[in-house]
C-alpha cells in the first residue's frame, strides 16, 4: 500500500520545502517499507522522510509492502530501477530471515547495497499485565509455578526464528516455551493487554510506547547497557542472563546496480538528516540509538552480522535454508 507523506498530512507545506543541491534523483524519491503503516518501522521510515524532504526538497512517498518478514521491502528494490529514486529501509532481522525462510525472495549481500546503518536496537521481553507479575524473575517463577497453559511465548517474526529465540530464552531460564509466531508487533501486543498470551519479545522500538501506556509491561532489554530513554528497564546481563543479549540495528539499502555517487548522495543525506537533534530524539524516544556509517562500513555490518547468525542457528542444531 502507498501512503505518502503529502498524504497523510506528515509533509511539510510547501512553502517551506526549498529545492536544495542534493545530488539525488531530482524527482519523487520513495522509501520501501517492509511493514504495514503505523508500526515501529513504518513510524521510524516516515520520520526520517520528514527530515530528508525538508533537506533536499524533494517528495517522499514511503511506500508500505507488508509481510511476516519484511523481505517485500527488499524485494520491491530488487525489481526497481537502480537509479537512486527508491531506497528500503529495513531492519537486520529481515535480512537474517533468509538464512531460514524458504524461497526468500532476494540475497541481501548480492541484491542490496547499504548505504548506512541508521542505529541499533535493542529486543525486549514483555508480559501480559493480566498475569500479574512485575518483572523478569517474577515472570520465570510464575511459569515454572504453572503447567503447559502458560509457555505460550509470542514472537514478531518467522517460525524459524520463534524455534531459535524459544529456545535461547528457555536454555537461559531452565523453563519450557511454547512459540506462537505473529506477522506484527500490533498483533501481539493485543493479545498482550487482553491476556491471550502471557509474554512475548520483540523489538524495543514496537513495544516501548505500549509499555509507557500500561498496555504490556517490559521485563527485560537485550542490549550490553540500559536504553537511554527508559533508564529504568534492566538489561539481561543485569539480571543474570548474559547469554540474552543481543542487538539489531536499521539500515537504508540501494539496488544493485546503482551508481556509487548516488549512494554516496543519499549517504551523505541521510547522516546530515539523522545528525539533527531533532530527529535523533525523536527515534532515541523511539528506542533507537542513532548511530550511522559510511556505505563501505554498512556491507561489512551486514556481511559479520549474516555470519553471526549462521553461527548462533548453528550452535542450536539448526539448519539454514540458503
Amino acid at each position: 500500500m502507498r501512503r505518502s507523506l503529502l498524504a497523510t498530512g506528515a509533509t511539510l507545506a510547501a512553502p517551506s520545502i526549498v529545492r536544495g543541491q542534493s545530488e539525488l534523483p531530482d524527482r519523487t524519491l520513495r522509501i520501501f517499507v517492509g511493514f504495514a503503516a503505523g508500526g515501529g518501522t513504518d513510524v521510524k521510515a516516515r520520520l526520517i522522510a520528514r527530515g530528508l524532504e525538508r533537506r533536499v526538497g524533494r517528495h517522499i512517498v514511503v511506500e508500505n509492502r507488508p509481510g511476516g518478514t519484511g523481505a517485500a521491502a527488499g524485494e520491491a528494490l530488487k525489481l526497481a530501477p537502480p537509479d537512486g529514486a527508491s531506497v528500503a529501509f529495513m531492519p537486520s532481522v529481515s535480512l537474517a530471515a533468509r538464512l531460514v525462510v524458504p524461497n526468500y525472495p532476494l540475497d541481501p549481500m548480492v541484491d542490496l547495497v547499504p548505504i548506512t546503518v541508521v542505529g541499533t536496537f535493542q529486543t525486549a521481553i514483555a508480559v501480559s499485565p493480566k498475569i500479574g507479575v512485575s518483572s523478569f524473575n517474577e515472570y520465570i517463577a510464575w511459569l515454572k509455578a504453572g503447567g503447559p497453559e502458560r509457555w505460550r511465548f509470542g514472537i514478531t517474526g518467522d517460525d524459524a526464528f520463534t524455534q531459535y529465540y524459544v529456545r535461547l530464552i528457555g536454555r537461559e531460564t531452565a523453563t519450557t516455551l511454547q512459540g506462537v509466531p505473529y506477522r506484527g508487533a500490533a498483533t501481539m501486543i493485543a493479545d498482550l493487554e487482553q491476556g491471550r498470551i502471557p509474554a512475548g519479545a520483540s523489538g524495543i522500538t514496537s513495544l516501548l510506547e505500549h509499555h509507557r501506556g500500561g498496555r504490556v509491561r517490559i521485563v527485560l532489554t537485550s542490549g550490553a547497557k540500559r536504553v537511554s530513554v527508559a533508564p529504568d528497564l534492566p538489561t539481561a546481563s543485569e539480571l543474570g542472563h548474559p547469554g540474552l543479549e543481543m542487538l539489531e540495528w536499521y539500515g537504508f539499502f540501494a539496488a544493485r546496480g546503482t551508481p556509487r555517487r548516488v549512494i554516496d548522495a543519499w549517504n551523505r543525506e541521510l547522516r546530515a538528516v539523522l545528525a539533527s537533534r531533532e530527529i535523533s530524539e525523536e527515534l532515541a524516544a523511539l528506542g533507537l540509538e542513532v548511530e550511522t556509517t559510511t556505505p563501505d562500513e554498512a556491507a561489512a555490518e551486514m556481511a559479520t552480522y549474516l555470519q553471526r547468525w549462521k553461527s548462533l542457528l548453528a550452535a542450536f542444531g539448526m539448519k539454514t535454508t540458503n
